[in-house]
C-alpha cells in the first residue's frame, strides 16, 4: 500500500512537470515571484504592442527565467489605460503609452520611409530601437467566429499590419504576432499579406495554430501564432515532444482556490445574477447536469441555438472551455462552477488560474469590468512559453 501511495505521488508530481522539467502547478500556487539571483548576464530585450495585461509577456519573461536570462520590456503600448496598469504594475517597462497605437506606428505598410511620427518615436523612445523581440495580439474581434455582423471585415483587421510596420520601424530580431485562429480567413488576408511583407523584410516566417490544451493549459482554447526570425525559420516542430498526451483539468487549476470565493475581495468575488439564472446554476448543480435542457433556457436560447454550451455547468475533470470577457456570466458560455452550491460562476480568481496565470500576477483593479477584459482576452502564459521556445531558442547558442 505504502509503495503504491508513492507511486500515486509520483505520478502527480510529473503530471505537475512543465516545460524544462518546472512544476507549473507550483507556479501557478505561487504567491510571491520568484527572482532567480543565479541568472546570465545575457539580457533579453522586448517591445509589447497590443500588449493588454502582459500574458503573452509574462510567458516570454517565464522562458527567460527558466533558462537562467534576464528579460527587460523596453516598451508596451495598450491603449485601455486600466488594463495598462495592470501590465505595469507586473511587468514593470522602461516605458510604457496608452496613445492610440495609430498615433505611434503611422506609416503605410508600402512605404519604405520613416514618418515624422514614427522618427519622434524613436527619438523620444530610443530604448526601443532593435529589440531582440517585439511581441503583439492586435484586436480580434473583427476576426472572431462570435463577430457576426462584421466577421472577416472589420476595420479592426487592419490593425495587424501596424504589427508589420512597427517591425519597419524598429527593426527587431524576431516578431511574435497573436490573434484567434479565424484569423487566417480575413477578407482582407491580413496574415498573408503580413508573410509577404515581413519576408520582403529580411524575415523567415512561419504560422502555426496552436491548441492551449495540448501544452499544459487546462482549457480548450486555440490561438494562431506568426512568428518571423532574422536568423533562421522559426521551427514549431519543436514543440513536437512536449504535446501533453493528457490534458490538465479544471481541478488541476483551481481545486485549492474554490474555498475563496466570496471572501470579500473582488478577484474572488461573482457577479450578481439574475434570479433566473441563479435557478438555472442551481439546477444544474443539483440535478448533476452540465447542460441546460430547452425547458429552462431563455427563449433566445431555445431549439436552433448554435451555443449549446452556454449556461452550461463545467467539468471538474476536464479541461475549461476558452475563458472570456464574459466568464462572470452563465448566459455567456459554459462558466457555472461545477461544485459549488448554491450555483455560481467562477469568479475572476479561478479565470485567471484556468489563464495560467500565477497568485502573484497582482490583478488589482477597481473595476470588476476591467478585471473581466483583461483575463478574458489574455494569451494563456503558459503557452506563451511553449511560443517562446519556438521564436528564442536560436537566438541563444548556448542552447541545445
Amino acid at each position: 500500500m505504502e509503495n503504491l501511495f508513492e507511486w500515486c505521488l509520483q505520478v502527480r508530481i510529473m503530471s505537475d512537470k512543465g516545460l524544462f522539467g518546472f512544476d507549473d502547478l507550483d507556479w501557478l500556487k505561487s504567491a510571491k515571484k520568484s527572482i532567480d539571483t543565479n541568472h546570465r548576464n545575457e539580457i533579453l530585450r522586448t517591445v509589447d504592442l497590443f500588449a493588454g495585461c502582459g500574458g503573452l509577456v509574462l510567458g516570454i519573461s517565464e522562458w527567460c527565467r527558466r533558462n537562467e536570462y534576464q528579460h527587460r520590456c523596453e516598451f508596451a503600448s495598450e491603449w485601455d489605460m486600466d488594463v495598462l496598469s495592470i501590465f505595469r504594475k507586473n511587468i514593470q517597462p522602461v516605458k510604457s503609452s496608452s496613445e492610440d497605437i495609430e498615433k505611434l506606428f503611422d506609416g503605410d505598410i508600402e512605404s519604405t520611409k520613416l514618418t515624422k511620427v514614427e522618427e519622434r518615436f524613436l527619438q523620444t523612445n530610443p530604448q526601443s530601437f532593435g529589440p531582440d523581440l517585439l511581441t503583439g495580439g492586435p484586436p480580434c474581434q473583427g476576426h472572431s467566429d462570435l463577430n457576426n455582423h462584421t466577421r472577416r471585415g472589420d476595420d479592426r483587421n487592419n490593425l495587424y499590419f501596424k504589427m508589420v510596420r512597427a517591425a519597419f520601424v524598429l527593426k527587431p530580431k524576431v516578431i511574435i504576432i497573436e490573434n484567434v485562429t479565424t484569423v487566417i480567413h480575413s477578407k482582407e488576408k491580413v496574415v498573408q499579406i503580413s508573410k509577404e511583407k515581413l519576408e520582403k523584410m529580411g524575415y523567415h516566417v512561419s504560422d502555426k495554430i496552436l491548441k492551449g490544451v495540448e501544452f499544459g493549459v487546462p482549457q480548450v482554447r486555440s490561438r494562431h501564432f506568426l512568428i518571423a526570425s532574422l536568423k533562421s525559420i522559426p521551427n514549431f516542430s519543436v514543440l513536437d515532444k512536449h504535446v501533453r498526451k493528457k490534458p490538465r483539468t479544471l481541478s488541476w487549476a483551481i481545486s485549492d482556490i474554490e474555498s475563496l470565493a466570496g471572501n470579500g475581495e473582488l478577484i474572488n468575488s461573482t457577479t450578481k445574477t439574475t434570479t433566473e439564472n441563479k435557478k438555472r446554476m442551481d439546477w444544474l448543480v443539483e440535478n448533476n447536469e452540465y447542460d441546460l435542457p430547452n425547458r429552462l433556457r431563455p427563449d433566445c436560447h431555445k431549439d436552433g441555438h448554435t451555443y449549446p454550451a452556454v449556461y452550461g455547468r463545467m467539468y471538474w475533470d476536464r479541461p475549461a472551455h476558452t475563458i472570456t470577457a464574459g466568464f462572470s456570466s452563465n448566459g455567456q458560455g459554459r462558466f457555472t462552477h461545477p461544485r459549488a452550491f448554491p450555483g455560481r460562476t467562477i469568479t475572476p480568481h479561478e479565470a485567471a488560474r484556468i489563464q495560467t496565470f500565477p497568485d502573484w500576477f497582482q490583478f488589482k483593479a477597481i473595476k470588476r469590468g476591467v478585471l473581466k477584459k483583461a483575463i478574458g482576452n489574455a494569451v494563456p502564459p503558459i503557452l506563451a512559453i511553449h511560443v517562446a521556445e519556438v521564436a528564442l531558442r536560436d537566438l541563444f547558442t548556448d542552447l541545445d
